[in-house]
């Protein structure tokens, strides 16, 4: 076996990979935001449930697009994870001038927990509603977006929905990290599947915006259960559907949105802690995903006739438009920032490795 077959089958597998993944984006594209579903919304059956830490900045901007948000929802708590900053006092400042909003006060993180697993248990043991409504503070929603989660919930017997809010990138560097979510996502998980094929690794789920089925979440305690999990939006999905139970994620309609992170540095450290996970927990797969898309292209160009080089990169352009349409982003700044993002991938999953390896990582002061 020589150099020149190697490459010519490092060239046939970037094909093949960027042209499934060109199908998956398109198929996003088309399927991945869910239709209305008419059906009956009761007043009160929806808790919403606010896990915060240090979350100040954001915390308003979710209270007032909630105040939008219709009837079906009965009460919104707010567990102020021992904040530093003025959540507490926002908080409490909301709920005097809204009697659905109850603030609870966060005690010391119990041994073998992990922060946010801990408070959105501690927010489900204090609620009442027929269905939870998890969303991360960073949030922005709206009735449509609520009431179509709902609407699914019912109709499609879920235990969970979980929509991939928009996200809001607004510097430089969130647009070279933050993107990357969207990309992988919509490149490589046909989202409108995933509640029908029997693989559990393919199950998907966004702890920005995750609607349970109240009898079983509290039946099953998926927080408690997954108390030390990292990212424990994906493991709840896994273990839902190992359970022989219904999850379907969709991408968010128009007016749910997130920001997730205001700078590179924040984006780096908050994405690299979960990236491995984008791949089922493994940093292989990872790494060959990054591997693939920064250098795909080379094995073509050396090995292959022009046609199939110009062929790889019009499949690459074509895909990130449609990622970009489907995430309700800017077509023009993706495929602009394109090369850019690559080197941040690089970046993101060489951080991830060392955080691997080494064993440290943390997030809003706490080792994770």
């Amino acid at each position: 076996m020589n150099n020149p077959f190697i490459l010519h089958m490092l060239a046939i597998a970037a094909l093949l990979i960027i042209a499934v993944r060109w199908l998956i984006a398109l198929f996003n594209l088309i399927t991945a935001q869910p239709r209305t579903i008419k059906t009956e919304v009761l007043p009160g059956e929806l808790s919403v449930l606010i896990p915060a830490r240090n979350e100040a900045r954001t915390l308003p901007d979710l209270l007032e697009s909630l105040q939008h948000c219709g009837e079906s929802i009965g009460e919104i708590i707010i567990y102020n994870d021992q904040s530093d900053d003025d959540t507490s006092v926002i908080a409490s400042q909301w709920a005097g001038g809204d009697p659905r909003i109850r603030v609870l006060e966060g005690r010391e993180l119990p041994e073998g927990w992990l922060g946010k697993n801990h408070a959105c248990y501690q927010l489900a043991r204090a609620s009442k509603g027929k269905y939870l409504l998890f969303l991360d503070a960073d949030v922005k929603t709206n009735k449509n977006a609520v009431e179509l989660a709902l609407s699914h919930v019912k109709k499609e017997k879920l235990a969970l929905f979980s929509f991939f809010p928009s996200q809001e990138m607004h510097t430089r560097g969130e647009w070279l990290l933050v993107a990357q979510i969207n990309v992988i996502l919509n490149s490589l998980l046909p989202l409108a599947l995933t509640t029908y094929i029997p693989f559990y690794f393919l199950a998907a789920a966004n702890g920005q915006f995750m609607m349970f089925d109240g009898a079983i979440y509290r039946h099953h305690q998926f927080h408690k259960k997954l108390r030390t999990t990292a990212v424990e939006d994906v493991a709840i999905a896994r273990t839902i559907k190992k359970t022989g139970l219904r999850v379907r994620a969709a991408l968010a309609p128009k007016g749910l949105t997130c920001r997730m992170y205001h700078n590179y540095r924040d984006a780096l450290e908050g994405l690299a802690r979960s990236a491995r996970f984008f791949f089922g927990g493994s940093i292989i797969a990872g790494w060959i995903y990054v591997i693939f898309s920064l250098l795909g292209w080379l094995p073509v160009l050396i090995t292959m006739h022009s046609v199939w080089f110009v062929a790889y990169f019009l499949m690459i352009i074509t895909m990130r438009i449609f990622v970009a349409s489907a995430s309700h982003q800017s077509v023009i700044k993706n495929i602009v920032l394109m090369p850019f993002q690559q080197i941040a991938l690089f970046h993101m999953f060489f951080k991830a490795t060392n955080q691997m390896i080494t064993g440290k990582s943390t997030w809003k002061g706490r080792k994770i």
